[in-house]
């Protein structure tokens, strides 16, 4: 069927589509004048994963303390303890999480919780067995 000339003035209207570039010129990129989308600057001091700005200092104890605690087989449950403390109260005095610091915030002290109550259950138990052989 011909084509009419109307219907190639609606053709004019439809986006064209961009040929395929042959995967074996990869040494032609120098040749592409299309712009580029610039990726956002990322500031990341990699000390701020360590040491976060923003973050609740009982969060910080809490997590360092129950992954002490939690590592740790004899020791750990003098970690746990206040581990466990610290990240109570910090679950307690968390502030809504209106910035990066404040989620790292609440994540740290649950983190710090599970641990140091997996550490208090684990040398607890290993305690109350020694103990319980030692009665006998």
């Amino acid at each position: 069927m011909p084509r009419r000339i109307e219907d190639e003035e609606d053709d004019d209207d439809r986006p064209r589509r961009r040929r395929r570039r042959d995967t074996d010129d990869d040494d032609d990129d120098d040749d592409d004048d299309r712009p580029r989308r610039r990726r956002p600057s990322a500031d990341v001091d990699p000390v701020g994963f360590i040491v976060p700005t923003d973050v609740s200092a009982w969060s910080i104890i809490s997590c360092y303390a129950g992954l002490i605690g939690f590592c740790l087989p004899f020791v750990g449950i003098l970690f746990a303890i206040p581990g466990l403390i610290c990240g109570i109260v910090a679950l307690r005095r968390r502030k809504k999480a209106a910035s990066y610091g404040a989620v790292t915030s609440d994540v740290r002290a649950v983190i710090g919780v599970v641990l140091s109550s997996l550490s208090l259950l684990g040398n607890g138990a290993f305690l109350a067995l020694v103990a319980f052989k030692g009665l006998k």
